[in-house]
């Protein structure tokens, strides 16, 4: 009997001493963390909040590349040979599913995006300038992921406000609510007074950081996909009209480093070269993927000086030859912008010669190539962070340039009767193309103007959709996958197609939305799955 007294008041005195205990945690801050009832307060902390956003942006960069590029109709997915990335594959020749997890990562990186965003729109009171800026600027990146949502996705979830554990299993959304979020979320942050503006074209000192010019190239934007045309090229033109950007000089330097900041990048997320944070810092994977392969290249002339191509590359994203073709035909084989574009194998063979030129390794082969060599996304030594084994660069990740501006306003001024503004557009766009200037425009011309000014840049799948072109385009994308031999005896190309696939190609009724993630289906019972899927 005593025993069991024993026991049982050592089971009092412990819930006693552990409730004490617990009470005392609770009651303690844990060390080197900020609560959220602490949080949102000072303008540091909405400095702090607004560096999440943008981390989170920068963070997509890898799925927004090869998600929309793989669409299109610009490159084959490649890479060391067939099934080296099978997810790049199913998107690049249309036989993906809802599992697809470039797809569902591009998926929940945009609401990861905007729900960065809304805890500093609906948790930071517009009381100072720095939070007022900050939530400025979480409202163009909210602006920005219910864009890609709605024209990727169409009737997603639409997200507004941090949810409950009750509000998880969201419905579908409507399409008009997210053009008109979109709208209200731009015009407001333009509207604020507090986004940061360029001096002029050549002004570096507003860095990464949204501009008022950047809110009103997404709203731009946004317009044209609405259809409203008299509203962006109005909109669009504001733009233009600032003077604080134009086209640089020399094409092939569009997407590099050394234009990190430049006249032409209306929006750009940073990299910095920190060799001790290179894979939280840099643009992480993007550089090796597009790279040359190099281990059926010989790049050893990298090492010697002759060039600056990286011999780290994984050979990805390779440019078709119908893209290559769409260049011949509009600005000839010597064109300014094709061969500041895209390389021949030809043109490859005399980088590093004679001493070491660039030339396929003797029984080795390129797959998903043609003979066409990305030049616009070449991966350079002079941008790969140290210590990073060649996977992480520091040129800045570009999601709007000066030149899509031009392009969008040329269709807006188009479709809203605008002949004289349309032609200026386009035709400044030819001139550093070092094209002949047109006379008269069509939509078509712009059409075949944005390929290949803005080719695997990004933009061409949702383009080729909303004008409904997508179907036909896009038809035989994946019936057949090339091998790239070098050249044969009489120097054509030696081009095998040895893969070909049943079921491939954009389906008209299907494609036009991507599917809803299976995971995404697979816990929220309130989604409609979209149209074919």
């Amino acid at each position: 009997m005593r025993t069991k007294f024993i026991y049982l008041l050592s089971l009092i005195i412990g819930g006693v001493f552990l409730n004490s205990c617990e009470n005392m945690l609770d009651e303690v801050d844990q060390q080197g963390t900020t609560s959220i009832e602490s949080f949102y307060k000072t303008d540091n902390d909405a400095e702090e909040a607004i560096a999440a956003v943008y981390l989170q942006w920068r963070s997509m960069a890898y799925n927004d590349f090869f998600l929309k590029n793989t669409l299109s109709d610009d490159i084959f997915s490649g890479g060391g040979s067939r099934g080296d990335n099978s997810i790049l594959e199913q998107l690049n020749e249309y036989k993906f599913s809802t599992s697809n997890s470039t797809m569902s990562g591009y998926f929940s990186g945009l609401y990861s995006l905007i729900y960065r965003s809304n805890l500093v729109i609906n948790n930071f009171k517009a009381e100072s300038d720095v939070k007022k800026r900050a939530i400025a600027e979480a409202k163009i990146a909210r602006a920005w992921a219910n864009f890609n949502l709605v024209t990727l996705w169409g009737p997603a979830p639409f997200v507004t406000h941090e949810l409950a554990p009750s509000e998880y299993q969201q419905p579908n959304g409507e399409i008009s609510q997210f053009w008109s979020q979109i709208e209200t979320d731009l015009n407001e942050a333009i509207a604020s007074g507090v986004l940061p503006e360029k001096s002029s074209a050549t002004d570096k000192s507003t860095g990464a950081r949204l501009t008022k010019q950047a809110a009103q190239a997404f709203l731009g934007k946004a317009q044209v996909f609405e259809g409203k045309y008299s509203e962006a090229a109005i909109t669009l033109k504001q733009v233009i009209n600032s003077g604080k950007y134009a086209l640089i000089s020399n094409y092939e330097n569009v997407l590099r480093k050394v234009e990190d900041f430049g006249p032409e990048n209306i929006f750009e997320v940073n990299s910095i070269n920190d060799g001790e944070n290179a894979f939280n810092q840099g643009t992480t994977m993007l550089g090796n993927m597009y790279g040359w392969r190099s281990d059926k290249l010989s790049l050893w002339g990298y090492w010697m000086g002759l060039h600056d191509l990286y011999p780290g590359g994984w050979g990805f994203a390779n440019p078709t030859k119908a893209l290559y073709d769409a260049f011949v035909e509009m600005e000839g084989e010597n064109g300014y912008r094709l061969n500041a574009t895209i390389k021949t194998y030809e043109q490859v063979k005399t980088i590093g010669a004679p001493v070491a030129p660039v030339t396929i390794n003797a029984g080795t082969s390129l797959y998903g190539h043609q003979g066409y060599f990305d030049w616009k996304w070449r991966f350079v030594g002079s941008e790969v962070i140290p210590n990073s084994w060649g996977l992480v660069t520091d040129n800045n990740y570009r999601l709007m340039r000066y030149a899509e501006v031009l392009l969008l306003a040329a269709e807006a001024c188009l479709q809203s009767g605008d002949q004289t503004g349309a032609l200026n557009y386009i035709n400044q766009i030819r001139t550093r193309a070092q094209l002949p200037a047109l006379s008269s425009v069509t939509l078509n011309d712009i059409k075949k103007e944005k390929r290949l000014e803005l080719c695997i840049e990004q933009v061409r799948f949702q383009d080729l959709v909303r004008w409904g072109d997508a179907a036909t385009v896009l038809a035989n994308q994946g019936k057949q996958v090339p091998v790239f031999s070098g050249l044969n005896s009489d120097g054509s190309y030696n081009v095998t197609y040895p893969y070909s696939n049943e079921k491939y190609g954009f389906k008209a009724g299907k494609h036009e939305l991507l599917p809803f993630p299976e995971h995404e289906m697979g816990v929220n019972k309130n989604l409609v799955q979209n149209p074919g899927w």
